[in-house]
């Protein structure tokens, strides 16, 4: 059984012609920019982006003309199949960003075509926020309609109950149990 590992992270400029259009996909985010109209939202986010960039340019200029991200994140995902592999698991890894290069659907057209017959989601933040591991999950899960072979696997997300569990560990560690009254968690 082929396992399936897709990384995902946000995703950054990788020079600096990049930047303006990065800061667009970046703001276009309905988790990111709240506004449900979405031709609004593009307005809001196309005028960021057009403010923004000179700054954001000076930025990535410092730290040598781009965002490291999809390098660093491509060399996890080779050493994390590697170490599986190593482990006797046969795995294979994918790499998506939810705003830059390589997006989800790229990820979504090569795990179609590996025939790995059960995949597991690993977003790569230090931990859960709506706008960036809520929002790739969402911006997954609108995609992989599109991926009739992807959409036939099972899928486990990892961390997709981080939310609840550091909730359970919260209540239970902070609020003293006498004092806990319809928690969920009781």
């Amino acid at each position: 059984m082929k396992t399936g590992v897709l990384l995902f992270n946000l995703g950054g400029p990788e020079k600096l012609a990049d930047v303006r259009p990065f800061l667009y996909n970046l703001f276009s985010d309905p988790e990111i920019i709240r506004i449900k109209f979405a031709p609004l939202r593009k307005l809001v986010a196309y005028m960021i982006a057009t403010l923004r960039h000179k700054k954001s340019e000076g930025y990535y200029s410092q730290i040598g003309g781009g965002s490291p991200l999809r390098r660093l994140t491509e060399e996890q995902a080779k050493a994390l199949q590697e170490e599986l592999r190593h482990r006797g698991r046969d795995v294979e890894t994918f790499v998506g960003m939810c705003t830059w290069n390589p997006f989800f659907d790229e990820a979504l057209a090569k795990i179609e075509q590996s025939k790995v017959s059960q995949l597991v989601v690993l977003p790569l933040f230090p931990h859960y926020s709506v706008t960036t591991t809520g929002s790739g999950f969402a911006a997954l899960q609108q995609l992989i309609g599109r991926f009739p072979a992807v959409s036939k696997i099972p899928i486990k997300r990892c961390c997709s109950s981080v939310r609840t569990a550091f909730r359970k560990v919260t209540l239970r560690t902070v609020i003293p149990i006498s004092t806990r009254r319809n928690s969920p968690s009781s």
